[in-house]
Order: C-alpha cells, then sequence, then structure tokens
C-alpha cells in the first residue's frame, strides 16, 4: 500500500511525461504506453483513497 502522497507525485510525473510526449509527437505506442501507466496510477490512487474512508 502506497501513500496517497506518493502516488499523487507519480501521476504528476507521468502526466507531464504524458504532455511531452504527445509535444514530441511521439510513436502512438510509446504514447499510449504512458496513457496506460497514467490510467492504472490513478485506478490505484482511487482505490487506496476509498480503503482510507
Amino acid at each position: 500500500m502506497r501513500k496517497l502522497s506518493e502516488l499523487q507525485q507519480e501521476i504528476e510525473s507521468v502526466r507531464f511525461e504524458l504532455d511531452q510526449a504527445l509535444l514530441r509527437q511521439d510513436k502512438f505506442d510509446n504514447y499510449y504506453q504512458k496513457s496506460t501507466k497514467l490510467d492504472q496510477l490513478i485506478e490505484e490512487y482511487i482505490e487506496e483513497t476509498e480503503r482510507s474512508k
């Protein structure tokens, strides 16, 4: 179980990477991988917030 603050930091980092990939017009596969990672982190964050209620 990770701390919410750690998850928030990682989400922001991956979101920044995703934005940069879009600006660089990276290949779709690279962009998709970053997007999928962000989705997973957001899901984990939601699950952690639900558990802490």
